[in-house]
């Protein structure tokens, strides 16, 4: 029977390839700490943290008044979808000790949820395999947040290199990865017609709930029958 320390291992080594596309973009992080944050807050908002669209975003508002509630408000927008994330491996965790269970979603990222649901699917994995993705992830998006602390200062402008896309591929190649065909294509189509219309109408970061909710309500409807 597998183990969750096996599952933790594999876990690690499919995580490898996407950890290492996250690394481009915790270098780009890095670079932007550069006369926002000293290194040991850096640091430190990668190992509390570890969620790098809320940590840049807080970045762009780190202003004096430090606006407190509204980087809380933005940070909960941003990350309310590992609520359904985390529902979604309810069934896998309720099979495993609590403290298992609780160190695997304190790992638990976008990349390495859709790896570990795809797996679970089809292999019935142990959730120790989110822990080993998340942990692959949380190693390299912290040393790479730390190279490109020190990097910032010899490079200004990372969005002339293309590096601030690093993460939008990584998101890419997981919608790609993860499409089952013709009946997604409502889902998708849906999820981006409600994001741009509440992005240019309402603003701020509600775009990306409400883009989520549109999304999965028009999931349900496709797929409620089955």
């Amino acid at each position: 029977m597998n183990t969750n320390y096996q599952a933790f291992k594999l876990g690690m080594k499919d995580g490898l390839p996407i950890a290492l596309g996250v690394a481009a973009y915790g270098v780009v992080y890095g670079m932007l700490t550069q006369g926002v944050l000293t290194g040991w807050e850096t640091i430190m908002s990668c190992m509390v943290v570890f969620a790098g669209v809320s940590q840049i975003m807080a970045l762009e508002m780190w202003h004096q008044p430090l606006p407190v509630f509204a980087i809380i408000l933005s940070t909960f927008i941003v990350n309310i979808r590992h609520i359904l994330m985390g529902a979604s491996i309810y069934p896998y965790a309720e099979k495993e000790k609590k403290w298992v269970s609780y160190v695997s979603l304190f790992f638990m990222v976008d990349e390495g949820w859709a790896l570990t649901m795809g797996k679970m699917h089809r292999t019935a994995e142990r959730i120790g395999y989110l822990a080993g993705t998340g942990f692959i992830l949380y190693f390299l998006w912290l040393a790479s947040a730390l190279i490109g602390r020190q990097a910032g200062a010899f490079i200004p402008s990372p969005e002339k290199l293309g590096i601030d896309f690093a993460l939008s591929a990584v998101f890419i190649t997981m919608a790609v990865s993860g499409f089952r065909g013709r009946r997604d294509i409502p889902v998708i189509v849906v999820a981006i017609i409600v994001s741009c219309l509440f992005e240019h109408y309402v603003g701020g970061k509600w775009y990306i709930l409400a883009g989520g909710i549109a999304g999965g309500l028009t999931a349900w409807i496709t797929y409620g029958q089955d």
